[in-house]
């Protein structure tokens, strides 16, 4: 929940812009992670991003959810660290490797899927079709990460490189 008060924004250098995790100060980090938190900016991110996965045509949730549910059944997997360890994994992997710009492998509902099938044309996939792509759709990653930047904003003021 949103304070009603805004606390005073984090002051953050301009060359901030240039650094890595590794190289951005913890306690910059923190004092950011805070106001965030505070101000209820990492509930209304979350929230946003929970969204755009469920009204995203990939159907991301489910995707990952059947998965889950494949690697339990099958018996590969008998644990829940370890289920969740590996879903993030494939997750990563299927992510990482996502054609450019086209992270869901493609549409769904009567157009282009990941095999390339195309249902609008009767050309419904076979059991050989190959397994969904788990890979975070890349609009949902683009809204997050404008939701993420517009949250930042209000909360950092950016000073000009030669302030300290």
């Amino acid at each position: 929940m949103a304070s009603k008060n805004s606390s005073a924004p984090v002051k953050v250098s301009g060359s901030a812009a240039n650094y890595t995790p590794a190289t951005l100060d913890p306690e910059l980090r923190s004092a950011i992670n805070s106001v965030l938190i505070e101000e209820g900016h990492v509930g209304k991110i979350q929230d946003h991003l929970l969204h755009s996965l469920h009204a995203h045509s990939s159907n991301w949730p489910t995707t990952v959810q059947n998965h889950a549910l494949a690697l339990l059944r099958s018996g590969e997997i008998s644990t829940f660290p370890a289920l969740l360890r590996r879903v993030l994994e494939d997750v990563r992997h299927d992510t990482a490797n996502a054609p450019s710009g086209d992270a869901n492998g493609g549409d769904v509902n009567g157009k282009k899927l990941a095999n390339g099938a195309d249902t609008a044309n009767g050309n419904v996939p076979t059991a050989t079709t190959t397994a969904p792509s788990l890979a975070v759709p890349q609009a949902v990653i683009n809204d997050a990460l404008k939701i993420t930047r517009e949250s930042l904003e209000m909360v950092c003021e950016i000073e000009a490189n030669g302030a300290t």
